[in-house]
């Protein structure tokens, strides 16, 4: 089983098919030399209803801006066209932002924001549709996500099968430009030069989850262009992998926790009224699927793999917890079918189209570029990851294996992440946040000289956007407001 560290920060998605392709080629234009880099002009063109288009060349490494080039695709909803720029990612890394506007605009933040702010999307470079990581052989995929080992779980030989898995998929997704240079500081980069060519004095952004990690990567590059940051789900970036995968199996334990506290008062939950035997019952789920596989309404099984993954995308939130209990209830009974479909939906896949973005290749390149960047933890934490969850630990605890095939990030450098921007950015954290625990949203507060942090005491991963009482202390901040010594709690 490998670990899919990186995995645990992608949050589900709203789903929306294919996006539409703007005509423009800017790397085109760029590389024949009938436009400058830096002069070029964002053409914005109709390309939904209700959105427009655009894309832009970037250099492939910004330590070499004469080499190659390629692109990046942005989107705004018409009409804001006057109004400020403010960038915005949801996280991932891997999900494509221009998918997520488009799903979720409507209920984007909050009003204030819509109606002040020219939110543009953009795909980072490997997203979407920004260039994007492509993989030669994508039954690898699949057997990755959703196949099972042909030995038993946990010996030498289910380890080293993983490992040569998971490394031949990375290197199945290595073409003409390496996924080196898909790491978070050269998008970082981008960022700086969006800014630019939208001609913002500083530059005002909204991430959420991994879009932190980026908001502050960006914040240690340009102290002195931040503008109005917005940062909900903090992610503490100077953290290594394996104390990161220990705070996420924690925080997901938590997460069942209340999960099944909820379960155990509704008359149609599944699961025994004790927390041990719960969860003893749901491991025992898991555990018969080591080496075997429930079979589904569809022409696939479900796996271990696929299984953990329906699992753990239904605890970012209260609101997705009447799923968890059906997919239990069906395991139960025999038919894997729900937690396939919810293992879907955190795998941006289609159950009969096959998958619908590129959001775990992207995943992989970005997360796996950055993490090689820094060194390796020099104490083993697999009893620690293994004891953090009677469910999920021993899942996760085995083989480092998930990055291989995968190049450390090009251009990367170890950073301080200790930085007094020109601007305070408005970090959120939620107590019950399993996937960037609200420890990170602390230390990034502590980091990050001069920011605020918003406490939101509830379950799940994000706010900014759910809750009124969030969403008014955003709006006074995007308006101006100095937060600093304020009671910031919802």
């Amino acid at each position: 089983m490998l670990r899919l560290r990186a995995l645990l920060l992608v949050a589900a998605l709203a789903l929306t098919g294919c996006t539409e392709v703007v005509e423009n080629d800017p790397v085109e234009n760029v590389a024949s030399g009938s436009v400058p880099l830096f002069d070029q002009v964002l053409a914005w063109e109709s390309c939904y209803q209700g959105f427009e288009c655009t894309e832009v060349a970037v250099p492939i490494d910004w330590e070499n801006p004469e080499g190659e080039l390629l692109s990046i695709a942005l989107m705004r909803a018409e009409g804001t066209a006057g109004l400020r720029p403010m960038l915005a990612n949801p996280g991932g890394p891997g999900s494509s932002a221009i998918e997520w506007m488009l799903g979720s605009y409507e209920s984007l933040g909050s009003e204030y924001l819509r109606k002040n702010f020219q939110v543009i999307a953009f795909d980072p470079r490997g997203v979407g549709n920004s260039s994007p990581v492509t993989c030669s052989n994508l039954g690898l995929k699949d057997q990755l996500l959703y196949g099972g080992s042909p030995y038993r779980f946990g010996t030498d030989e289910d380890i080293a099968y993983s490992a040569n898995l998971a490394k031949k998929f990375g290197e199945s997704c290595q073409g003409e430009i390496s996924t080196g240079y898909f790491n978070t500081q050269q998008t970082a980069n981008d960022m700086e030069f969006l800014r630019v060519i939208t001609d913002s004095e500083l530059l005002d952004f909204l991430g959420f989850s991994y879009g932190t990690e980026l908001g502050a990567t960006y914040a240690v590059l340009y102290p002195e262009n931040v503008g109005l940051f917005v940062l909900d789900g903090a992610v503490d970036p100077t953290i290594d992998p394996d104390l990161a995968l220990l705070g996420q199996i924690r925080g997901f334990d938590k997460a069942l926790d209340a999960y099944l506290l909820d379960c155990f008062e509704q008359i149609s939950c599944p699961l025994p009224r004790d927390l041990s035997e719960a969860k003893d019952t749901i491991a025992g789920i898991l555990a018969n699927l080591e080496n075997g596989t429930l079979p589904t309404d569809y022409n696939r099984d479900l796996a271990l793999s696929s299984a953990i993954a329906g699992i753990i995308v239904t605890l970012y939130s209260e609101d997705s917890w009447e799923y968890l209990s059906a997919g239990i209830e069906d395991a139960l009974s025999g038919d894997g079918t729900m937690l396939l479909l919810l293992a879907d939906l955190y795998n941006d896949r289609s159950s009969d189209d096959g998958y619908l973005t590129n959001l775990v290749e992207a995943n992989y390149a970005v997360a796996c570029a950055d993490e090689k960047t820094y060194p390796l933890s020099e104490k083993d934490l697999t009893a620690e990851i293994t004891d953090a969850s009677q469910v999920f630990g021993k899942y996760f605890a085995y083989g480092e294996s998930s990055c291989e095939g995968w190049p450390a990030g090009i251009g990367n450098q170890v950073l301080n992440f200790e930085v007094t921007p020109k601007t305070a950015p408005l970090i959120i954290g939620t107590t019950g946040d399993p996937a960037t625990p609200y420890e990170q949203a602390v230390t990034l507060n502590s980091l990050i000289g001069g920011s605020n942090l918003l406490t939101y005491q509830v379950e799940g991963h994000t706010v900014y956007g759910s809750n009124a009482c969030v969403g008014g202390i955003v709006d006074r901040y995007l308006s101006g407001e100095d937060l600093s010594g304020q009671d910031l709690n919802c």
